[in-house]
């Protein structure tokens, strides 16, 4: 059996790293089928997404917001160069602990970050400040409900290692307080195992009175990574 200090070098990042999703997977990480969005939608730690512009053309009112959106287009296309080899060499080397029956293979995962990557900085050049806002949790400057819903992928839990129980805690609550609803995917780990901190995080949302549940997703590329964290408010 793989340790655990073993598993989580098949992901040596370095951190946590930019590399967006598109609008399809969005749509099944957070069950859409469910909850077709509602606008205001906030975009949390989305990175080079290209969820918010795909959404717009949509007609939905998305807002995102990144920390790394303070940075020029070019810069973020720089940082997502050099997360590409890093990426790249994890899911070669981890391809067990996924379910390719989506993907196929990590080439087209490639080729998916980088159609992801060239809508978003379309639209990062084209909207600015306007759709895409430089934020960070745990302290995002919006008002209390001025969205109906946020959605975060891979940021909480996924990177637990560079991210606390703390930083769990604050940032779901922080969350709920921008938003009617939130939804958050995957409740795992880089390693692939159920996260720590979720347990902090339930008990955290219950003790403020709010309503959390795990909710299963037509989504599973983590192998067992199949369920997303619902907060709501009544």
């Amino acid at each position: 059996m793989i340790k655990e200090a073993e598993a989580r070098k098949e992901f040596d990042l370095g951190g946590i790293v930019p590399w967006g999703r598109r609008y399809d997977e969005y749509a099944d990480y957070f069950a859409f089928a469910d909850m077709p969005p509602e606008g205001p939608v906030l975009d949390v730690g989305g990175g080079p997404a290209s969820f918010a512009a795909e959404a717009a053309e949509r007609g939905l009112n998305v807002v995102a917001c990144d920390p790394i959106y303070a940075a020029s287009g070019e810069a973020i296309r720089q940082r997502f160069e050099a997360t590409r080899n890093d990426m790249m060499a994890g899911l070669r080397v981890a391809q067990y602990r996924f379910n390719w029956k989506r993907y196929g293979s990590p080439e087209r995962i490639e080729k998916i970050r980088r159609e992801a990557l060239e809508l978003f900085l379309a639209d990062f050049e084209a909207c600015g400040r306007e759709r895409y806002v430089p934020a960070s949790l745990p302290a995002l400057p919006f008002g209390n409900d001025a969205f109906q819903t946020a959605l975060c992928s891979h940021l909480l839990f996924l990177y637990g290692d560079d991210l606390d129980a703390a930083f769990h805690v604050s940032a779901a609550l922080e969350l709920a307080r921008v938003a009617r609803e939130v939804r958050i995917f995957p409740l795992v780990n880089l390693d692939g195992r159920p996260s720590s901190h979720l347990p902090a995080v339930m008990d955290a949302l219950e003790a403020a009175g709010l309503f959390p549940e795990l909710v299963r997703v037509p989504f599973e590329f983590q192998r067992g990574a199949t369920r997303m964290l619902r907060i709501r408010k009544e």
